[in-house]
């Protein structure tokens, strides 16, 4: 696909991961990428009808992670949409650890459950509420969760190249997101802003705000 007519774009696809008829982008070069970039600075692409990012957003940092989503909302058109999978919060609470264990099953446990957010280049994993409200107070409209694979929108469908999706006491082991832009800008609200600093960003990187 020539990157003058790019109507859709999928971040973080890595070496694997390349869907025909997109235009794949990662922030390292591999064969048969697209384009590298750093999809936490501003996109050289507008009109977009769509954005994928699958097993994307939990390797940035939170703060990165409101650039990402601000600056990849403003390159879609209006009326487009966003499509992000990212591990299950609270599917990790139910399934890594186990209060109450015997003290073997709790060392295991120790070490799933921090394995899960440190592991593999994690840096902050969503609950379903924490993803609805950032997209929300983003400015993104018509924010709905789908299962794997499973789309109201053809073109987002069967994206999913992950395997080992599964649902334990209701909840996926995996949040599939999407959402709309509408005619207005996105862009964090100050009140967003503020409570990520207050209650975040000042422990996980204290000094830096």
């Amino acid at each position: 696909m020539d990157g003058g007519g790019v109507r859709r774009v999928q971040v973080g696809c890595g070496p694997h991961n390349a869907i025909v008829g997109w235009w794949n982008t990662d922030i390292r070069s591999f064969p048969g990428i697209d384009a590298v970039m750093d999809a936490t600075q501003p996109w050289p692409y507008s009109g977009l009808e769509y954005v994928y990012g699958e097993h994307f957003l939990e390797h940035l940092t939170l703060d990165g992670a409101l650039r990402f989503l601000e600056h990849a909302g403003n390159s879609l058109g209006s009326g487009g949409r966003i499509r992000l999978s990212t591990p299950n919060l609270e599917w990790v609470l139910l399934t890594h650890y186990a209060s109450g264990a015997e003290p073997e099953e709790t060392l295991n446990g120790t070490m799933r459950i921090n394995r899960a957010f440190h592991g593999w280049g994690h840096q902050f994993l969503y609950s379903r509420v924490m993803l609805e409200y950032l997209l929300t107070e983003l400015g993104f409209r018509d924010v709905a969760f789908f299962s794997y694979g499973e789309s109201d929108t053809p073109a987002l469908a069967n994206l999913e190249r992950h395997g080992g999706f599964s649902v334990y006491e209701g909840q996926p082991s995996v949040i599939i997101a999407e959402a709309s832009r509408g005619d207005a800008p996105i862009a964090p609200s100050q009140e967003l802003v503020d409570w990520i600093k207050s209650d975040y960003l000042r422990y996980a990187r204290p000094g830096a705000h």
